[in-house]
This record gives structure tokens, sequence and C-alpha cells, in this order.
């Protein structure tokens, strides 16, 4: 039962952050504030991309920048680590092997599709499928990972 606890406690992490409007996670100011490693973004090779209509681009906006990759890295590691809750928890239920993994899987792959979803009725926020794939590698890289070490 202790293992399906980590699991409810990373859903509610997961959907407590996504009912919050865009505005209650705005992180540009604070970023701002730290003007030198704003300036080290911006001296960077361009790297700049097209990422739901808008334009992500080191140069141009190193604060919007900063906070693309840690917003999405945050989506990464929240959700690899809600697949290793979900993983424990199968285990302890006697779940085994690829079943397992496949189970988990979907089962990420739900509160990613659910998540998005939600985040479509927030104020400033919206559901793009290519953060559900931002999530499912979460997922897959942090199963990867520990593998060797768990019971299959």
């Amino acid at each position: 039962m202790r293992r399906w606890l980590l699991v409810l406690a990373c859903l509610a992490a997961i959907f407590y952050f996504s009912a919050q409007p865009f505005s209650a996670q705005d992180l540009r100011a604070e970023i701002g504030r730290h003007g030198r490693i704003v300036q080290k973004v911006r001296d960077l090779p361009p790297v700049s991309f097209s990422y739901g209509g808008e334009i992500v681009d080191n140069r141009l906006n190193p604060e919007d920048f900063i906070q693309f990759w840690l917003r999405k890295g945050a989506h990464f590691v929240v959700y690899g680590l809600l697949g290793l809750a979900i993983d424990g928890a199968l285990a302890a239920a006697g779940l085994k092997g690829c079943r397992r993994w496949i189970a988990a899987g979907l089962f990420v792959f739900l509160v990613a599709v659910l998540d998005e979803q939600n985040q479509m009725s927030v104020p400033g926020r919206t559901g793009r499928p290519l953060d559900v794939l931002v999530d499912l590698a979460g997922f897959f890289i942090f199963t990867l990972f520990t593998k060797p070490y768990t019971n299959g």
C-alpha cells in the first residue's frame, strides 16, 4: 500500500501544478535577476526553434529559453518519477517483466494525456501532444537507467 502512496503523491503534484495558471508559474522575472546566467545563455552558440507556434531562441530571449528548458525538464523528471513509482507499486502487486513495464507506460501515457487536456482549461496554459512525448521520454529514460537495479 505504501508504494501506491508514492504514486498518489506524484499524481497530486502533477495535477496541482497543471491546474495553476501560467502567470503563477512564470519564472522569467526571477530568471532575469540572474544576469550572469542570462548572459551565459545568450553567449552560447545560437539555438532557435519553434514550439507551439512560439520561437524559442537563446539569443533573442534568453529568459524564455531558460524557462522553456526548466519547465520541460521538470515534466521529464516528474513523469520519470511517476513511472518509477508505478513500476514499484505494480511490482509489489505481483506484476512481472514486460507486462509491468507496459502497464506502467500506459498509465504514464494516460496521466500525461489527461494533464495536457486539463491544461487546456487553465488560463494561459495550453495542451500539446508534443508535451505528452516529453513526459513519456521521462518515463522511458528513467526506466531504462533503473532497470538493471530492479527485479524485472
